[in-house]
């Protein structure tokens, strides 16, 4: 009797603590899966909240940082993409560096006084001949 008693107890701590860590694994998860839905369905301003709540919940998400980039980027906001772009090369392994630092070029370019090339009007999406 004494044996299932203590098995109890013993089980009861497990699932409680298992219980305690899962909202801290999970800060900002829910909000970011919301925007990243919307994100795929290419409702990137939708999205924009979403991701913001994210990383508010949980300063460190640094997919959250990428995606709130990346969708400023779809919807032209390129100066608003240019922080959170920043901070998710900051916050991403080494092998999303390279993803992160040409998203975040492209932002400074375009957010330029020049801006890009392919957003001017009658720009063309090759170089120019050589005299």
């Amino acid at each position: 009797m004494r044996k299932r008693v203590i098995a109890g107890w013993l089980l009861t701590i497990v699932v409680l603590s298992g219980c305690s860590t899962l909202g801290h694994f999970q800060a900002g998860q829910a909000s970011f899966e919301r925007g990243l839905t919307l994100f795929d369905q290419g409702r990137f301003e939708d999205a924009i909240p979403h991701f913001r709540e994210a990383i508010a919940d949980n300063p460190d998400h640094g997919m959250a940082y990428l995606y709130l980039g990346r969708s400023y980027i779809s919807v032209r906001r390129w100066r608003d993409a240019i922080q959170p772009l920043r901070a998710a090369h900051r916050l991403s392994p080494g092998q999303t560096k390279d993803e992160v630092f040409n998203l975040l070029l492209d932002a400074l370019l375009a957010a330029s006084p020049g801006g890009l090339a392919s957003d001017r009007p009658g720009s063309q999406d090759r170089l120019p001949e050589p005299p």
